[in-house]
């Protein structure tokens, strides 16, 4: 008689070597692209940086408050920016009231399109540039009017259009046919790109970005207005 044949069955909690591999195989990928992604945070310029003065090209900024306060802050912003939007309606104006008006902080604002940096973002800081070559007065009513009608930033709304609307209705004075001119012709595109290299000398990683005499700001003291005052405070106080 032959031997009996019997069917047995693998055992079901064993992997076949197959799977195992390519199991072990994930896990390994993933562990290097989550290395990856410390690295380059822990390679990268830190918060809290603290950066020299004559990177900011002062002199070629937009600037709110009085040449003479001790203590300078520079915003890195883009229009389309949420963030940005959120900074310039419930922070900024607190700033303005307790430490602009009164002669103690003096704000600059710098172009940083980073969400869309090959269409709209720029397009809204070629337009930003040409109002403040216009009429440097006027660059603040568009400031807050663009982010005031601000869109979804994942649409390609910053048209020149569009934005030549805003500064009308925001009745701005400025020649609005030049404005239109400058935008498509990209004249101030040099300025756009001094910004864009000032932030990237400071080592921007993200809008909006605040510095308080060169010291760079964390995201959360960038929301937290009273932290924002005890800086304040302290680079006034630590001023020559």
């Amino acid at each position: 008689m032959g031997k009996k044949k019997t069917n047995k069955k693998p055992n079901a909690k064993q992997s076949p070597p197959s799977q195992r591999v390519m199991g072990w195989t994930l896990v390994v990928i993933l562990l290097v692209c989550v290395g990856a992604i410390f690295y380059k945070a822990a390679s990268g310029p830190q918060t809290g940086q603290v950066v020299n003065d004559e990177v900011f090209e002062y002199d070629q900024q937009p600037a709110l408050g009085s040449n003479d306060a001790p203590v300078k802050m520079v915003g890195f912003a883009d229009f389309k920016c949420p963030s940005c939007k959120a900074f310039d309606e419930e922070i900024l104006p607190l700033i303005k009231k307790d430490f602009i008006d009164n002669g103690t902080v003096q704000y600059y604002f710098v172009n940083y399109p980073i969400i869309s940096p090959n269409g709209d973002s720029t397009t809204a800081a070629l337009a930003a540039e040409a109002i403040y070559n216009q009429n440097p007065e006027e660059f603040w009513k568009f400031h807050d009017a663009v982010f005031t009608n601000q869109k979804d930033e994942r649409q390609s709304w910053a048209t020149p259009e569009y934005l030549i609307q805003v500064a009308q209705e925001a009745k701005l004075a400025i020649d609005f046919d030049l404005l239109k001119k400058d935008i498509e012709e990209k004249t101030y595109a040099d300025q756009v790109k001094l910004d864009t290299s000032i932030g990237n000398k400071a080592g921007i990683r993200g809008t909006p970005t605040i510095f308080i005499n060169g010291k760079e700001l964390s995201i959360h003291e960038t929301f937290d207005y009273e932290a924002i005052k005890s800086a304040i405070l302290q680079a006034k106080d630590n001023t020559p």
